[in-house]
């Protein structure tokens, strides 16, 4: 009776090995082949600092006004040129007597107020403001995906920069058929 029983456990340690063999790679363990194990990698976006130049102010022209300069003048002016007049008139005697009298010119102090300069439109020309602005870029967005798990920490071929596509890798497990895989082209 011993037999039967040696012939049942043969069998039965042969599909509980391939159980136990097919588990750590349904599990994401390290018992998996490359072709077979995909691990789901997440990568954060990165962010950098652009520094701009904006204008704060645009440049303009603004016409300033010049005053106009005047000047206090003051000068001698004639009021009655020179003159000789015949001049008549009698004498003690009661004569009538003529001769030519000359009367010297009269001048007068005029003080007026004269334009030196006139008033003047300048332009002025105002250059334009600017200020530098630092803001935040996106650099690189964020990552998701599905990656080989190698025996490199599971950062086989097509990580970070693109993730490799598992279909037609011959997967065992059918993540493809389930939706598990990845490419850049997903949205992930």
């Amino acid at each position: 009776m011993a037999v039967p029983v040696a012939r049942a456990t043969l069998p039965l340690a042969a599909v509980a090995g391939l159980f136990l063999h097919v588990l750590p790679a349904a599990a994401g363990g390290y018992g998996c082949a490359t072709a077979e194990c995909y691990r789901h990698v997440t990568t954060p976006p990165v962010y950098g600092t652009v520094a701009e130049q904006v204008m704060v102010r645009p440049g303009r022209t603004i016409n300033r006004v010049v005053p106009p300069v005047y000047d206090t003048v003051t000068e001698q002016v004639l009021v009655a040129p020179a003159a000789r007049v015949w001049q008549t008139s009698y004498d003690a005697y009661g004569q009538l007597v003529g001769c030519w009298v000359t009367t010297p010119a009269r001048y007068a102090t005029r003080t007026r107020r004269v334009l030196v300069r006139p008033p003047e439109l300048v332009p002025e020309v105002i250059p334009p403001a600017y200020a530098t602005y630092q803001r935040k870029v996106l650099v690189e967005p964020a990552r998701s995906g599905w990656v080989p798990a190698g025996g490199d920490g599971g950062y086989a071929r097509g990580y970070p920069g693109t993730f490799a596509s598992p279909v037609g890798a011959g997967l065992g497990l059918g993540l493809s058929a389930a939706g598990f895989g990845g490419s850049s082209s997903d949205g992930y």
